[in-house]
């Protein structure tokens, strides 16, 4: 990913979050980017190795965290506190790190925390 993709990622980013993130689908967007922009970090994104392109890690990523936060539980009912936690969660993860995977999905953005505010 280009320097100019970054800022544009970041705004995106920045823009959501300024707004405080209250509806699933704008939270799930928000995950799937900083997911990304770890993997980019970790050099995951590119031919040959996990995402093929930033195109294919957001799809995959949007379906990630669709999954563990479906509409049904989740819109409206996003914890700002808890979901901060769980992007801070994600924008230190370890490159590679299976145990930091796993905690992040059961400690640190599980449903129960993320979709745990009131409409």
């Amino acid at each position: 990913m280009n320097l100019n993709n970054k800022w544009l990622w970041m705004l995106g980013v920045v823009g959501l979050m300024g707004c405080g993130v209250s509806s699933q689908s704008d939270a799930v967007t928000v995950a799937a980017r900083n997911s990304c922009e770890a993997y980019e970090d970790c050099e995951q994104i590119g031919s040959g190795k996990k995402y093929a392109n930033a195109d294919d890690c957001m799809t995959r990523e949007k379906a990630f965290w669709n999954n563990l936060w479906s509409v049904e539980a989740c819109d409206e009912h996003i914890n700002s506190k808890n979901f901060d936690s769980c992007q801070d969660a994600i924008k230190v993860l370890s490159c590679g790190s299976i145990v930091d995977q796993a905690l992040l999905v059961a400690e640190k953005c599980p449903r129960n925390k993320v979709c745990s505010g009131n409409p």
